[in-house]
């Protein structure tokens, strides 16, 4: 039997960030999927796994794999099935660049993040994605291996990019405020990529559904890539149907319009 495969973004998707919910709708819609026995359900984010819980946990939600931090960990039925953290060298050049430059910044490890400072970006950053606030850096925490950058500050964004572009990508948030810094090459498309091989499965079963710029690439790998009515423009002409906005269905009305559910 050949199963549909349904990837789904976290914010501004599967959560709704202005109003601190995943309406009943996309609840229901989740639900029709997961008791299908055709259907394997996926999230896909730019959130770590810790980040991701946040949510899901309210809703007692499980998935049957995990995309995280815009496809450098995947986790496929509780199992690490790949794995990419940032090079240890890239990370300390980052960091002395940052505070150089006094820029705000975000460290993202798969269980906890840590930030520069209080700075008043970081904390309005949080609070836009309803996320808790980090404590501080210290300094043995760069003993552990970082997945994930975050850039609070558009004004040295051409500076940080031009000088490490080389060596990692870089996501602009949906509110132009920051961006995500992840390994070279690394998108959420790789973390389809790796699931679909290790299920041996078929890429035309693959829908995914999406918002912001960090879904691009992911829109354009599945077979069908779905923009959200509230996506960015570019999201929207990177995908092959553009659905309702969040708080307008546009998950259920996706799924229902592709007779997923």
């Amino acid at each position: 039997m050949d199963r549909k495969m349904i990837f789904l973004d976290i914010d501004g998707t599967l959560f709704d960030n202005k109003r601190d919910k995943i309406h009943e709708s996309t609840l229901e819609a989740i639900r029709l999927l997961q008791e299908r026995d055709d259907r394997l359900v996926f999230i896909s984010t730019g959130r770590s796994w810790f980040q991701a819980k946040e949510v899901l946990e309210r809703y007692d939600l499980t998935f049957d794999g995990y995309v995280l931090i815009n496809g450098q960990l995947v986790i496929l039925n509780d199992e690490v099935i790949y794995d990419r953290p940032l090079h240890d060298d890239f990370i300390k050049r980052f960091v002395s660049e940052c505070d150089r430059l006094e820029l705000p910044y975000a460290l993202v490890t798969p269980d906890f993040s840590v930030v520069s400072s209080y700075h008043p970006r970081i904390v309005d950053a949080f609070a836009h994605f309803k996320m808790e606030l980090p404590r501080t850096i210290k300094p043995e925490d760069f003993k552990q291996r970082f997945y994930q950058g975050l850039f609070f500050t558009m004004d040295y964004f051409d500076h940080i990019f031009q000088r490490f572009n080389h060596e990692v990508d870089f996501f602009v948030w949906m509110n132009n405020s920051g961006a995500d810094i992840v390994a070279k090459g690394c998108s959420k498309a790789v973390g389809l990529e790796a699931i679909r091989q290790r299920l041996n499965a078929r890429r035309e079963d693959i829908y995914a559904i999406g918002d912001s710029t960090n879904d691009i690439e992911m829109l354009q790998y599945a077979h069908v890539g779905i923009a959200m009515g509230n996506a960015k423009d570019e999201t929207k002409r990177a995908s092959d149907y553009v659905t309702s906005d969040i708080a307008e269905d546009g998950v259920y009305k996706a799924l229902k319009h592709f007779d997923l559910i």
